[in-house]
């Protein structure tokens, strides 16, 4: 009967009543199925109904109402019953794992990692996901990405730049790690929590991808991109002492821009725009020195902290490589991008635990969501050059032990 009303509404071309008949032989058919799988398991305890097997321990004990979940709805069925001769009643198998939330478990961890709120699943799931069920889904599948994003190998990953970045989420602060390899692909590689980006924090993070095999090689020396954070600077100086340091020109931007005035700031916008887009060493030293000039007649202390900023932000433009790889490579986009679209679909938390393993988790499974929607960077055809730019004449076990004794100079008092 349905297949003939389905067949009417098709050539009637009602879309919506053939949506909802389509969708109820699916459910039937669903039904269908798993009473047959009942009563083949019955027939292998019992024997064949009305011939039950005289050797056998169990006996066929009528049925009862009970649930399903069928198309991430809960459904009441009649459930068979078996019991033992002996007494007790037997479990069935296909009945536990059809009466179990577990059938609605992706399409929960889906759902919430969209954004909807565990409350909400009750609501789309019309009951059948209470809100504490669909927080306990979340929180072991989230505890699944954490152990995940920590434990992939990563060592086998040619990567040529990484970009480091804090974002605070509550009273904490997160450092996030994504890379870039050889082939323009990116990469979630890790994050440290902090009550602020300190040394020990950007450490610790450098420290455990250090462990994983991410580490400098005598052939090649990486490529770091970051904001102006002296506690970044210092730890990644500390740990790859070879690594050439890009410092965000976004970041820097919109440092200057607050010191001028709203008059000035179409500008200066031009200004970094012409920065941004210069290719090579000669083009980007004249871009900068027109910019400090501009910024110096406008106010002078912003002039003098720009201008000390030179090396880190001319990094990219002294490797002499193709400008198509400057919008990528002069500045932390990519991070800002993925805690941005984490942001959208963490809007309904409004209170973050700091004590427990909440942030580490949603940060896990957030960073590997917005991974999975990761495209090549822009120019990625081009990074042969940043490869041969990056070859190192120095062996970076030279540089480390040097940069080592000048830390531990740093670090011992004036005579």
């Amino acid at each position: 009967m349905l297949h003939q009303e389905l067949k009417t509404a098709f050539l009637q071309g009602d879309e919506s009543q053939a949506s909802e008949l389509f969708n109820e032989m699916l459910r039937t058919s669903v039904r269908l199925g798993l009473f047959a799988a009942m009563e083949e398991e019955i027939n292998s305890l019992c024997g064949a109904k009305y011939f039950p097997d005289p050797d056998s321990d169990y006996q066929r004990a009528g049925s009862e109402i009970g649930s399903a979940y069928i198309n991430g709805q809960k459904e009441q069925i009649h459930r068979p019953r078996v019991r033992h001769k002996e007494g007790g009643e037997v479990k069935l198998t296909t009945y536990q794992a059809a009466s179990s939330q577990r059938n609605l478990f992706a399409e929960v961890v889906s759902a919430l990692g969209e954004g909807i709120s565990s409350r909400g699943m009750t609501r789309h799931t019309k009951g059948a996901v209470s809100k504490s069920a669909a927080s306990r889904m979340w929180v072991e599948k989230s505890m699944e990405q954490l152990d995940l994003l920590r434990t992939r190998p990563v060592d086998e990953l040619d990567l040529l730049c990484i970009q480091i970045d804090g974002v605070w989420i509550g009273k904490l602060c997160l450092v996030l790690a994504v890379g870039i390899d050889s082939e323009g692909t990116k990469h979630a590689l890790d994050f440290e929590q902090g009550c602020s980006e300190s040394k020990a924090v950007v450490t610790a993070l450098i420290e455990r991808l250090r462990e994983r095999g991410i580490e400098e090689s005598d052939e090649r020396r990486l490529l770091v991109i970051r904001d102006g954070s002296p506690a970044i600077e210092s730890a990644v100086r500390s740990h790859w002492p070879a690594a050439l340091q890009q410092e965000c020109l976004i970041h820097q931007e919109r440092n200057v821009s607050d010191k001028l005035r709203k008059r000035d700031k179409a500008e200066t916008m031009l200004h970094f725009k012409r920065l941004r887009d210069a290719q090579g060493k000669e083009a980007g030293e004249e871009a900068f020195a027109d910019l400090l000039d501009f910024i110096s007649e406008r106010n002078a202390a912003a002039g003098l902290a720009f201008k000390a900023r030179k090396d880190s932000l001319l990094t990219v433009h002294r490797l002499e490589i193709p400008s198509t790889l400057n919008g990528t490579l002069t500045n932390t986009n990519i991070i800002e991008n993925t805690i941005r679209n984490w942001r959208e679909a963490t809007n309904n938390v409004k209170l973050w635990n700091e004590k427990e393993t909440m942030i580490p988790r949603w940060a896990a499974s957030g960073m590997l969501w917005a991974e999975a929607g990761y495209r090549k960077v822009r120019g990625y055809r081009d990074l042969p050059a940043l490869a041969a730019a990056l070859a190192s004449s120095t062996p970076a076990s030279s540089l480390r032990s040097s940069a080592c004794v000048a830390d531990t100079n740093a670090e011992q008092p004036a005579p």
